[in-house]
């Protein structure tokens, strides 16, 4: 290992306690200043549980072994106070459970900042403004005392994590994912601000990742994980250049055009010019700004929807208001040939794209599936409610282990693939996916993205997929809907390139 190295990870074990179980074992990983050096794997190979474990938030019920060191100090046994967000910056993969509902977004990175650096008012919110512009978030500054994080989309949720975690402008950015929820423009832009900061600061970035594209653009050196054990490391050229096995794998599990497109058949959800609008404030007047603008759409039983866009486009508020969560301001939906009433339960089903606010923490994964199996079948047996809940988590990839766990013993991917089972439990005729597989591996997306297909025939099915990955609409759409600022509008050439 090089002397000057920012980082060092030496001979590090994680072990479950009760009952014993290795979960990590990593022999050599450093990181260079100014280095960006990316970890990939399936859900549950331990990347983020290493990630935890360098930010000193391993969780209870684990010990650790091993050398973790930060410019050559250890990092056990010290003040994590002064050293989170100074030293250290996390930007963490759900950006919703990790930021405060009660606070404003600007209240928080104010916080963040008057932590480390006590500084007069201006001061820090030039620095904060700084930093949201850098990130895409200069809007903030025209509303900063009113925005909070339920106000934002979930790419802009994200980039708000990423703004608070390189406030500071740290050593060593821990980054989580941090580009699952952005767009196709946005993801590239939100790593290139932090490749930015590593190079005038001399940090180093540690970045767990699936999107393998980016990976390849990004990165300096690579860890390929699987199962808690380390395969492959090393420069990202020569690791692509003569991959292992598994590497080859994920490679190969990338999303495929959609082969046989569904015929058309009767009508059965229609769409008419829907229409939502949101009123925002900005210091003494308010404006009313228009998030979706005149949708219409119509679509026949097994066939799929994708709709694509930017983040704040429109796409989630047009889900919101097919589940009932928001009220439109105008136009209708058909579903079966009978006006959909647009209060819940509306009886369409949804995904939700941030997983981890969308479960019950003290449920095991059995537990919130026989929740929903007695709601809707009240007269079966307890023995049926526990068979039917086992086979619909056995489809979406779950063993014995976490068929017991519950949603903070899982990983960001296994949770949404619970997700993914508990809307499937209310066999719904509509079923909208909010990002269901933006968190997920390529290996187990694909599988998700099969078992979809698979379930469609089946059941008859009508799928809107909201997505901002351009792959995965083409796997799945018979149609596709490009949103821009509410409005239905062509694929720019650059998206498809």
């Amino acid at each position: 290992m090089s002397a000057g190295a920012l980082l060092k990870i030496e001979n590090l074990t994680i072990d479950a306690n009760n009952p014993f179980k290795r979960l990590l074992l990593v022999e050599n990983l450093q990181l260079n200043a100014g280095e960006i050096h990316a970890v990939i794997g399936e859900s549950g190979s331990g990347k983020s549980l290493l990630l935890k474990t360098v930010l000193g938030l391993l969780p209870k019920g684990l010990t650790s072994q091993g050398k973790c060191l930060l410019q050559n100090e250890s990092l056990e046994n010290i003040d994590w106070l002064k050293i989170r967000g100074k030293h250290i910056g996390m930007v963490f993969q759900e950006p919703m459970s990790a930021l405060n509902p009660h606070m404003t977004c600007l209240a928080q990175l104010k916080e963040s900042w008057q932590i480390h650096a006590p500084s007069s008012e201006k001061n820090s919110l030039d620095t904060i403004y700084t930093r949201l512009e850098a990130v895409g978030l200069g809007f903030l500054k025209d509303r900063p005392s009113r925005t909070y994080p339920h106000e934002l989309s979930g790419g802009q949720r994200q980039r708000l994590m990423i703004a608070m975690a390189t406030l500071h402008k740290p050593e060593l950015i821990l980054a989580d994912e941090p580009t699952t929820a952005l767009d196709f423009f946005s993801r590239e832009a939100v790593m290139r601000d932090l490749i930015k900061i590593a190079q005038e600061m001399g940090s180093a970035v540690l970045w767990v990742s699936h999107e393998l594209d980016l990976v390849r653009k990004f990165a300096h050196r690579i860890t390929v994980m699987k199962r808690g054990e380390v395969l492959q490391q090393g420069d990202i050229s020569e690791v692509f250049r003569n991959p292992v096995p598994y590497l080859e794998e994920l490679v190969e599990a990338n999303p495929k055009e959609k082969e046989l497109k569904a015929t058309e058949g009767e009508i059965y959800l229609e769409v008419k010019n829907l229409k939502k609008s949101f009123l925002t404030r900005g210091g003494n007047s308010t404006t009313r700004v228009l998030a979706l603008d005149g949708f219409s759409v119509a679509l026949s039983q097994r066939q799929t929807l994708a709709i694509i866009g930017t983040s704040g486009s429109g796409k989630s508020t047009f889900a919101k208001l097919l589940v009932g969560l928001e009220k439109p301001d105008s136009g209708e939906v058909w579903l079966n040939g009978k006006p959909l009433k647009l209060q819940p339960p509306t009886g369409v089903q949804m995904v939700f794209q941030d997983p981890l606010a969308s479960l019950n923490l003290r449920q095991s994964a059995k537990q919130a599936m026989i929740e929903i199996l007695k709601l809707k079948h009240p007269q079966k047996r307890k023995e049926e409610y526990e068979q039917i809940a086992v086979e619909l988590l056995r489809k979406v990839g779950f063993d014995d282990r976490l068929i017991e766990a519950r949603p903070r013993q899982m990983s960001g991917g296994q949770r949404q693939r619970l997700c993914i089972a508990k809307a499937l439990a209310t066999e719904p005729k509509v079923l909208i996916l909010d990002e269901a597989v933006a968190a997920l591996d390529p290996l187990i997306q694909k599988q998700i993205l099969d078992l979809l297909k698979e379930i469609q025939q089946s059941e008859g099915l009508i799928y809107l997929f909201i997505t901002h990955n351009l792959d995965v609409a083409r796997s799945m759409a018979d149609v596709s809907i490009y949103l821009n600022e509410g409005k239905m509008a062509e694929i720019p050439e650059s998206w498809s390139v």
